[in-house]
């Protein structure tokens, strides 16, 4: 598994606002991270980097939740991520100290009134386009 070994500065809640906008750095990174499941097991985290308004880069986790959104807006190849322009959504979040969190998504999205996401004709695949059907053992190449 590779490592991230880079000294880039973690992004802190005082370095981005509600709906400011960033642009992906790097093609991230799947690592395990400091805290546990139910289980004892490490939890993954998505490790990506994100240049600020101020032209300033931080490194950022991404909640899974959001690794799929992008996922399923700009497709599966992280590298075809780099160069696009996020914006951050301040969200509300009882597990995090601060109360919230913020989740990134395309700067054409918009929330309605009710908290679902608005967005533009076309922009991406939805959840419908994912077929979900049950992974066999014998289907793995390795």
């Amino acid at each position: 598994m590779k490592i991230n070994t880079d000294d880039t500065r973690f992004l802190k809640i005082e370095d981005v606002q509600h709906k400011d906008t960033v642009s992906i750095e790097s093609e991230g990174i799947w690592q395990d991270s400091n805290f546990k499941d139910e289980d004892g097991n490490p939890q993954r985290e998505f490790r990506i980097h994100f240049k600020l308004g101020n032209g300033e880069t931080r490194s950022t986790t991404l909640r899974s939740s959001n690794v799929k959104l992008l996922g399923r807006t700009f497709g599966d190849e992280t590298r075809d991520w780099v160069g696009k322009e996020l914006r951050a959504w301040k969200t509300k979040s009882e597990k995090a100290k601060a109360g919230y969190v913020f989740l990134f998504v395309p700067t054409d999205w918009e929330r309605d009134d009710t908290g679902e996401w608005v967005r533009p004709e076309g922009a991406g695949k939805t959840d419908a386009d994912y077929p979900q059907e049950d992974i066999k053992p014998e289907d793995i190449p390795f």
